[in-house]
Parts: C-alpha cells; structure tokens; sequence
C-alpha cells in the first residue's frame, strides 16, 4: 500500500508493508521526537523512499544508503 510520509516541508512515498494503523501511528509519534534532532533533518533532506515495517522504518537515500529507525 503507498502513501505519503510528511515531515518538515517535503512529501516522501511511504511504503506500508505492515497495512497496520498502529504502525503507522507509532511512525508519526517517532518522527515528532526526531523533529528537534539536526542531524535527522539533514539526512532527511536526501530521503527518496520510506519503508514501513511493524515495529522499523527504513528510510532509503538517494546514494543507495538505508537508515533503520526502530519505532517501537
């Protein structure tokens, strides 16, 4: 199922493998806490795609790096 992960002022395509609200909420609680981290904002800069598992996101760049950020 795609969707639409908005953080800041940018827009990624979010990919919600686990099809659970619950996972999805827990994302968005995550990302309010990360919203005060800089160096999360910078790399977020460079985000082209988000992966949503149950309890991890995994966050893909634009060089082929991956960023596993555990949401439980």
């Amino acid at each position: 199922m795609m969707d639409v992960l908005c953080f800041g002022r940018r827009a990624v395509p979010l990919q919600n493998r686990a099809n659970r609200l619950e996972s999805r909420k827990l994302l968005n609680d995550r990302l309010q806490e990360m919203a005060l981290d800089l160096e999360f904002r910078r790399k977020w800069k460079k985000v082209t795609t988000v992966e949503l598992m149950s309890q991890a996101a995994i966050f893909k760049f634009s060089d082929g790096t991956k960023l596993y950020l555990n949401i439980s």
